[in-house]
């Protein structure tokens, strides 16, 4: 009687990990685009970015990856510096983040795009404009 019930406690516990990776726990982790904006598109909510790699060269030039990106009311925007000294965590020069406001970003601007895959869409959800150095 024991072993059965031990068995039947395997399965429960089996059948309960499954559940659970289909609520959330498999959820794919967030990956990163950089490029240069191509387009955007503040109507229809969306931007283009053109990114270098993987490393392709067709006829001596290196390819350029379009990646079109949905922006959505809660997609972060920050702009991105070197500090002048010593930064937040007391590193000289490192990268500091300030606010952004939503949609002050033009084509040819330099971003990271934090995304999350919905079906084949990519969605935004932190855009970091990168500014050029000073020196």
């Amino acid at each position: 009687m024991t072993y059965r019930w031990g068995r039947c406690s395997v399965w429960a516990l089996a059948l309960t990990l499954a559940g659970s990776v289909g609520t959330g726990w498999a959820e794919e982790a967030p990956t990163y685009h950089s490029g240069r904006v191509v387009a955007l598109d503040r109507t229809a909510g969306s931007l283009v970015v053109g990114e270098v790699g993987p490393w392709r060269v067709t006829e001596g030039k290196t390819e350029v990856t379009r990646r079109t990106i949905s922006v959505t009311s809660s997609t972060g925007w920050v702009r991105l510096s070197r500090a002048d000294g010593a930064g937040p965590s007391g590193w000289m020069g490192e990268s500091v983040e300030a606010s952004l406001a939503p949609w002050d970003i033009k084509a040819g601007d330099v971003v990271t795009v934090q995304v999350r895959r919905e079906g084949r869409r990519l969605v935004a959800m932190k855009i970091a404009v990168a500014t050029p150095d000073r020196s």
